[in-house]
């Protein structure tokens, strides 16, 4: 059997045990003014159904009967599965969704979780906070 090449700074593939789901990301959370929320996840993070959750949960405690604007930046981000973008376009308390990113792999991811369902609220992806922060004060009944 041929020995598995591994690169320099590569860390070898470990299949997820089926028993025990990877634990998700620490999501930071900040509450900005006229109800929106920031939420950056952390580099290296993989957003799987798990993950989602977590920002599901927590969406809905800081958003309570509202609906809230969502900045949601996933700067190095690894990766984002079918099922958590499908989970992210579900949020019912979200109003808008502005993803924020820096790479062309994080614009690759923005719009990959663009891809999703979000046809219900507005969503768009931005390298720069300002923008995003600009763009949702401009829209009707987000903020």
């Amino acid at each position: 059997m041929p020995e598995a090449t591994v690169f320099p700074g590569a860390a070898p593939l470990q299949p997820e045990s089926p028993t025990r789901p990877a634990p998700a990301p620490v999501v930071t959370f900040t509450v900005l003014p006229d109800l929106a929320v920031k939420a950056v996840l952390p580099p290296g993070a993989h957003l799987n159904e798990t993950a989602a959750a977590q920002l599901h949960t927590r969406l809905g405690e800081l958003a309570g009967d509202r609906r809230v604007a969502v900045v949601l930046e996933l700067t190095g981000v690894a990766s984002v599965t079918r099922a958590a973008r499908a989970a992210y376009a579900a949020m019912p308390w979200v109003s808008a969704w502005a993803i924020l990113g820096e790479s062309p792999v994080d614009r690759l991811l923005g719009h990959f979780l663009l891809g999703g369902e979000f046809s219900s609220v507005p969503a768009r992806y931005f390298t720069a906070e300002n923008d995003a922060l600009d763009w949702l004060s401009r829209l009707d009944d987000v903020l």
